[in-house]
């Protein structure tokens, strides 16, 4: 009996385990098609860029890798480490620099800085 139980559960944990590897695998690529996660060392060609009509602000962290993007005059939500959250309206400069609450930034200096802070910054959820 003893090697039925043994033979059953070794089973039923094998099966479990493919079960929740297909759903990582499933929802990873869901990410990657909704544009939540790029595969590291990849970057979006301008071409997939969203076309607003206007400027766009490219945000990317430190390694110059873009994690979204946001029309001019869209505001962004900066999360402080204690969970304190504050929206940062942002103005497009040029290409590589942007008005973040009134302070000038060159978007890799404000991705480092960020990180260093730690800060998460994510697009704000208007509708």
């Amino acid at each position: 009996m003893g090697m039925i139980g043994v033979f059953v559960g070794a089973m039923v944990g094998g099966c479990f385990g493919v079960v929740v590897t297909c759903l990582a695998v499933a929802a990873k690529k869901a990410d990657e098609e909704d544009g939540i996660y790029e595969p590291e060392g990849r970057q979006v060609s301008d071409t997939a860029l969203p076309k607003t009509g206007g400027r766009t602000i490219r945000f990317t962290d430190p390694k110059g890798i873009l994690l979204f993007t946001i029309p001019d005059g869209d505001c962004v939500t900066l999360m402080y480490g204690d969970g304190e959250t504050v929206a940062g309206v942002c103005r497009y400069l040029d290409q590589d620099h942007a008005e973040i609450n009134g302070v000038k930034w060159q978007m890799a200096e404000f991705a480092l800085q960020m990180q260093i802070r730690g800060i998460v910054v994510s697009p704000a959820m208007t509708k």
